[in-house]
């Protein structure tokens, strides 16, 4: 589909639930981002989110930015599940085993929209420059008793976005950021699935 009819869909999408929205006290549309205005069709999807794909468009009015590519750990992640899909809110975790809890985990990408907080109150986290000049805020793996996943937040358009990568804790925070910003860059400059 070409962009300009990808304009002119996300217009009338945008538009025509605000009254029936109203009337019927269902939750607002999700208004067209600068992303989706960026959209470049044709950039790979890895395999394992096409199945997944369909259910979060069909559920959720977000964008949905999802990367071209992945480090090479992750992209050895063959399963994806639906966490979250609403009209204002997508989550997708990305598994190198399913049925396995926190032990198949690989990553967790996720938007937003009227997001209760912003990326720059959360702590510990440091700026980071994104694909077309987008600030993200960049948290790097904890370790305590267990570790968590290093971490990535970006707003583009009013939508908050997040990706998790499960990445070694004897990683350098230098490569877990250059690691999960290109992930990031990859799925901004890939454009709403």
């Amino acid at each position: 589909m070409s962009a300009t009819k990808l304009s002119i869909l996300a217009v009338f999408l945008a538009v025509l639930p605000v009254g029936m929205a109203a009337s019927q006290g269902k939750p607002m549309p999700v208004p067209p981002t600068e992303a989706a205005s960026r959209a470049k069709p044709g950039k790979s999807l890895p395999e394992a989110f096409i199945s997944v794909l369909p259910e979060v468009k069909d559920k959720s009015q977000v964008p949905v930015l999802l990367p071209s590519e992945l480090p090479e750990t992750i992209g050895r992640a063959k399963h994806s599940r639906v966490v979250k899909a609403t009209a204002n809110e997508y989550a997708i975790s990305l598994l190198y085993r399913l049925d396995t809890g926190d032990a198949g985990f690989a990553a967790f990408f996720s938007g937003e929209a009227h997001a209760n907080s912003s990326p720059q109150e959360l702590p510990n986290v440091s700026e980071v420059k994104l694909a077309h000049g987008i600030r993200g805020f960049f948290r790097s793996i904890s370790c305590g008793g267990s570790c968590a996943p290093a971490n990535l937040w970006w707003e583009d358009g009013g939508i908050l976005y997040q990706i998790q990568l499960r990445l070694s804790s004897r990683v350098s925070e230098q490569d877990q950021e250059k690691a999960i910003t290109a992930v990031a860059n990859s799925a901004i400059l890939a454009g709403p699935r």
